[in-house]
């Protein structure tokens, strides 16, 4: 990892538009929560915490963990508004300390399970979120269609460009497709107003390569019965060779 400047939090909720993002997504979460009857939402590597706020509205009770004191810091100070979320500092490997079955829906979104980076502590974590669940209750993750051909038609993505403090960022994301471990690079770039590099900071992470048949496996290793592969709008089946995501709604 290189990187020159402090990489705060704000950087990564400003490569988001998160205005678009939560508008396509909550459709699919109201549906899922009312159908359910889901009062208590478990949000596992929140981030800087934006699902949360949008599930404060539909739920009654809502807990977001994340690994990053910093984010969940920057979400505590910036996005949550609603006294029903509560914020904890954690990851899959700290869920030991809340209730065992103690919620109705458990979360883990934008590719958070394949940046574990192994396949043991991805089936460590799925049969701890299986805990965290009450007798009826569902999970939702959401992760990259880790398919060859897929990763490979979509290594880069769309580039981001964000102006901040009177200078502007370049974002950039890039993937590599590995048989055990696929790597994803992440760099940005700060720019003076005459478009010279002033700045900048690169990130290399090895995500676990979850092929949907391998987390199939896993889930159902993991002791969860039904096994439900959504399109990532979430309005139709997922279809392996041609998306280039998908939610994945599992049930004891």
């Amino acid at each position: 990892m290189v990187k020159n400047f402090n990489l705060d939090p704000e950087f990564y909720d400003l490569q988001v538009n998160w205005q678009e993002r939560l508008k396509k997504e909550k459709n699919f979460f109201v549906k899922l929560i009312k159908e359910r009857n889901i009062k208590k939402i478990l949000d596992v590597g929140c981030g800087t915490a934006r699902h949360a706020q949008m599930f404060s509205s539909l739920a009654d009770n809502i807990t977001a963990i994340d690994p990053s004191s910093g984010m969940i810091d920057y979400a505590r100070k910036n996005v949550i508004k609603s006294a029903n979320v509560t914020l904890m500092n954690g990851g899959f490997e700290d869920l030991n300390m809340l209730p065992v079955g103690g919620f109705d829906l458990v979360v883990s979104l934008g590719n958070t399970l394949p940046i574990l980076g192994s396949r043991k502590k991805v089936k460590h974590a799925l049969k701890s979120v299986r805990k965290k669940l009450g007798e009826k209750g569902a999970a939702v993750f959401q992760f990259l269609n880790f398919e060859p051909r897929i990763m490979e038609n979509n290594r880069f993505n769309k580039p981001k460009i964000i102006k901040k403090n009177g200078k502007v960022y370049f974002f950039i994301k890039h993937f590599e497709y590995g048989k055990l471990k696929a790597r994803l690079d992440f760099l940005i770039a700060m720019l003076s107003n005459d478009g010279d590099v002033e700045d900048f900071y690169s990130d290399s992470s090895l995500l676990c390569t979850l092929r949907v048949n391998l987390f199939l496996k896993m889930a159902k290793n993991a002791g969860f019965k039904k096994i439900e592969l959504v399109s990532p709008d979430g309005n139709g089946l997922f279809d392996k060779k041609k998306h280039v995501s998908l939610y994945a709604i599992l049930q004891k």
